[in-house]
């Protein structure tokens, strides 16, 4: 499951699931409180075993986020490979 988060400043070559996880968990305290979210996603490109995704995140206190999400599939499910944020 080797995949990538790329990100200004930090970029993360993920080699366990545990990696993935502390990543998104280290996030959460900026998202303290936020409870209306909504998404906006738009597949770019997909292939037989992989989906480019444009998503953006928007948050009740007006903040967005936009990702580009590279998934691939690992058994019957869909899991992140790449992610790099965008701008908004």
């Amino acid at each position: 499951m080797p995949a990538l988060i790329a990100f200004p400043a930090q970029s993360l070559a993920v080699a366990d699931r545990s990696q993935t996880e502390a990543f998104f968990a280290s996030a959460w305290e900026q998202d303290d409180g936020v409870d209306d979210v909504t998404s906006e996603v738009r597949v770019v490109a997909e292939t037989g075993h992989s989906v480019w995704a444009d998503v953006t995140w928007r948050y009740g206190d007006e903040r967005t986020e936009r990702f580009m999400y590279q998934l691939v599939q690992d058994g019957d499910a869909w899991r992140i490979a790449v992610l790099t944020p965008l701008t908004s």
